[in-house]
């Protein structure tokens, strides 16, 4: 039901994580994830295997079961089939000036000012949801400018009404928050993509069969309020 998003791999001050390694940053990304879903269980494999990790054709074709002729051939389709959109994923900002722009959106929000998120979001901007059918969330991907930010105003604005707190995080590789409850249990992943000097998306992930590696899932996605 609704959108699908990979796993969030969260790493914060206080709990590190393989996000925080920059060889794999690109790997992570939710957009480059996504992406991945496109290709055949083989082809993700050799292509991950390869150009992931620098894996030989000798062990890639071993781990396959395919001979190293074929896999030189798979992951060439593999790397056409990826390369159009694989391109918008690297064109990311500098990781200083990522995490710069990841404070004022975050401040934006929680303060509720309007204006000031306009001013960072693309105008392309897209807003992706996964709750699993277990949890609050949009059916599909939002667009349009001022609808994304008013989202994601209301959005914070509920959460702070239920006492939901904001932790900054690396979120597969990328500037995030993950939200607690009141209890400390986590209730939700926010991953924002960010190129060319503005936010391009923003992933949010409140599915609870995703946060369960993050220690115990809130249960306040679920709450209805007035």
């Amino acid at each position: 039901m609704g959108e699908w998003l990979p796993e969030p791999v969260v790493a914060t001050a206080d709990r590190p994580g393989p996000a925080e390694h920059a060889e794999l940053a690109d790997a992570l990304s939710m957009a480059f994830l996504v992406l991945l879903e496109a290709l055949s269980p083989t082809e993700r494999a050799v292509f991950m295997l390869r150009e992931a990790f620098g894996y030989g054709y000798p062990e890639i074709a071993d781990a396959v079961g395919k001979s190293e002729a074929n896999c030189r051939q798979i992951l060439t389709r593999a790397r056409k089939r990826l390369a159009p959109s694989a391109r918008a994923v690297d064109t990311l900002v500098r990781k200083a000036e990522a995490d710069e722009l990841a404070r004022r959106f975050f401040e934006a929000t929680e303060g509720g000012d309007l204006e000031a998120l306009l001013r960072l979001l693309s105008p392309d901007v897209v807003f992706h949801g996964d709750g699993g059918g277990k949890a609050r969330a949009l059916g599909k991907a939002l667009t349009g400018l001022r609808r994304v930010a008013q989202l994601l105003i209301g959005g914070l604005r509920r959460n702070r009404r239920l006492g939901v707190t904001l932790t900054p995080a690396t979120v597969n590789g990328r500037p995030g928050a993950a939200l607690h409850d009141t209890e400390g249990r986590i209730a939700g992943v926010l991953e924002l993509d960010i190129a060319d000097g503005a936010i391009q998306a923003v992933h949010s992930v409140s599915n609870p069969d995703k946060l369960t590696h993050l220690g115990p899932v809130s249960d306040i996605a679920l709450v209805k309020t007035r």
